[in-house]
Order: structure tokens, then C-alpha cells, then sequence
């Protein structure tokens, strides 16, 4: 089984880079020729993409809706714990299932990981 870890860093609807990154994050999960052991980690502005409550009428697309589909299928997913600090994005804020992690977080799973993805 393939260990892969995302770390995304862009912010939610300013460009696609964090739709993007949930959907090839989607497509792993859904790939029947091999299991896929997925972890999402996020930074930066990418910390807003899993707040409760997103309503999103003009797009197409709702990263909360992308981040439950996930959860739902147990890909652990990390907010990084000074980039949510720094934009006071707490624990009661986000969605269920999500945590706040820690820099040593990323650093355990990037050496566990067979391939890590920056977007």
C-alpha cells in the first residue's frame, strides 16, 4: 500500500490549487488498482478550506463538502497549529474529524510517507 501525503498550502476559493489538490486527494482514494494510504495536511491560507457553515452559491464546487467525502473515507487531515493560530481559526471552527496538528505532525508523516504532494 502506497503511504501518500498532501500538504496543501493555497487558499480555499482565491484560486483552484486547493480544489485541485482535494480532487486528485478524491481520485486516490477512489482508485481500484491500488489502496492508497492518504493524509492531508494543511498550511498557510489552506487552514480555511475545512471551516463549518462554507456557503458557496456562484461555484460549482464546496471544499467542506470535498473534506467531509474524505473524512468520511478516514483520511486523517492536520491544520497546521501556528498558520490556524495566526488566522484564528479554532478547533470549534472546523469540520468534524479534522484536527489541529503540530509541525512534528508533518515531520512523522512526511518521513512515513512514500510520496509527499506540496500544492
Amino acid at each position: 500500500m502506497q503511504k501518500i501525503l498532501i500538504v496543501a498550502h493555497a487558499s480555499p476559493y482565491g484560486t483552484e490549487k486547493l480544489f485541485n489538490s482535494l480532487r486528485i486527494a478524491l481520485a486516490l482514494k477512489d482508485c481500484d488498482e491500488q489502496a492508497v494510504d492518504l493524509k492531508l495536511f494543511l498550511m498557510s491560507d489552506a487552514v480555511f478550506g475545512v471551516l463549518k457553515h462554507q456557503t458557496t452559491p456562484d461555484l460549482s464546487y464546496n471544499l467542506q463538502q470535498m473534506f467531509e467525502i474524505l473524512r468520511a473515507q478516514q483520511v486523517p487531515i492536520l491544520l497546521c497549529k501556528t498558520c490556524a493560530q495566526a488566522r484564528g481559526v479554532t478547533e470549534e471552527l472546523i469540520i468534524d474529524g479534522a484536527q489541529i496538528g503540530t509541525l512534528q505532525d508533518l515531520t512523522r508523516w512526511t518521513l512515513e510517507a512514500d510520496k509527499v504532494i506540496h500544492i
